[in-house]
C-alpha cells in the first residue's frame, strides 16, 4: 500500500512539475509608456509593447491589450480592449478627459494567459495660456503680452499671469527685481545698475492653471516646465567660445583679403615689367 501511494505521489510530482514547466515557457511581458500629465479635452495617449513567449521563445504573436482608467476621489470610469501585435511599441489614443487626478491600470492577455498588472497615475489640467514675452535688444525693458483675448478684442482679464523677475550673476545668489501678479500685459524697465552688470536677469511666466514657461516646454519629451526668457548683459564674458569664433572669423576674412590684394599687386607689378623690358 505505501509503495502505491508513493508511486502516485511520485507521478502527481512529475505531472506538476511538466505543467509547470510548460507554463514557465509561456508567458506575456509587457511594458508601457504613461504620461504623467495630460492637456484637458485632448486625447491621451500612451505607448505599449507586449512580447508573448512560447515555450521560452519570444514570437510575433499579438496579444489583447486591457486598459481600464478611473477617477481617483470621482466616478469616471472607462474601459477598453485592443489588439495589439507583438514585438513592437505601439501609440494608442483613449478619450479626453476633464481636469482631475487619474489611475490607469493596463495588462495582456493571450491564450488563457496574463501579463502582470502595471498601473500609472497621471493628472489632467487645462491647456496652458498662450502669451509672448521678450527683451528689446539693449535688454532695457521686458515687454509682456497675454495671448488669451475676450469678445471685445481686449485681453482677457480673467486669465492674469504672475511674472517673477530675478538677477543672477555667476559666483553669488539669485537676486529677485519684482513680482507682478495677474497681468496681461506689461512693460518692465530692468534697472541701469542690473543692465551695467555682467550678470543675466530672467522672467519666469505662471499662467493661471501653474504652468511655468510654457512657451518654451515640450510635452513629448516629458518637459513639463519651460526655461524662462532671459538677457546677458555681459554675453561677450559668459560666452567666450562664441565671441572668440566671431573675432577669429572677422581676422581670418582679413588676412585672406590682404592675402589676395598682395598677390594681387604682385602679379600686376609683374606685368608692368616685362611690358616695359
Amino acid at each position: 500500500m505505501m509503495k502505491k501511494v508513493v508511486a502516485l505521489a511520485l507521478i502527481a510530482a512529475f505531472a506538476l512539475s511538466g505543467y509547470a514547466t510548460a507554463a514557465g515557457g509561456d508567458y506575456i511581458i509587457l511594458r508601457a509608456n504613461v504620461n504623467p500629465l495630460y492637456i484637458a479635452g485632448e486625447s491621451v495617449f500612451i505607448q505599449a509593447f507586449i512580447l508573448v513567449f512560447q515555450n521560452g521563445k519570444p514570437t510575433d504573436n499579438s496579444a489583447v491589450l486591457d486598459v481600464t482608467i478611473t477617477e481617483i476621489g470621482g466616478n469616471y470610469s472607462y474601459h477598453e480592449q485592443v489588439n495589439i501585435a507583438g514585438g513592437r511599441q505601439k501609440t494608442l489614443n483613449f478619450p479626453a478627459l476633464d481636469e482631475g487626478h487619474y489611475k490607469m491600470r493596463i495588462h495582456a492577455e493571450k491564450w488563457g494567459m496574463r501579463s502582470q498588472t502595471i498601473s500609472f497615475e497621471f493628472g489632467v489640467s487645462h491647456a496652458p495660456v498662450p502669451y509672448s514675452v521678450y527683451f528689446n535688444s539693449d535688454g532695457s525693458r521686458v515687454h509682456f503680452r497675454s495671448g488669451r483675448l475676450n469678445e471685445t478684442g481686449n485681453f482677457d482679464e480673467k486669465y492674469g499671469f504672475t511674472l517673477k523677475i530675478w538677477y543672477s550673476q555667476y559666483g553669488s545668489e539669485d537676486v529677485p527685481i519684482k513680482v507682478l501678479t495677474n497681468v496681461t500685459h506689461a512693460d518692465i524697465t530692468i534697472p541701469r545698475s542690473i543692465r551695467q552688470s555682467l550678470g543675466v536677469v530672467y522672467v519666469d511666466v505662471i499662467d493661471i492653471y501653474g504652468w511655468r514657461n510654457s512657451d518654451t516646454m515640450d510635452l513629448s519629451s516629458f518637459s513639463f516646465t519651460g526655461m524662462p526668457v532671459s538677457y546677458a548683459y555681459g554675453y561677450q564674458y559668459m560666452e567666450p567660445w562664441a565671441s572668440r569664433t566671431i573675432a577669429r572669423i572677422i581676422i581670418a576674412a582679413a588676412i585672406i583679403l590682404i592675402l589676395f590684394l598682395f598677390i594681387f599687386l604682385v602679379s600686376t607689378r609683374g606685368t608692368r615689367r616685362r611690358e616695359i623690358e
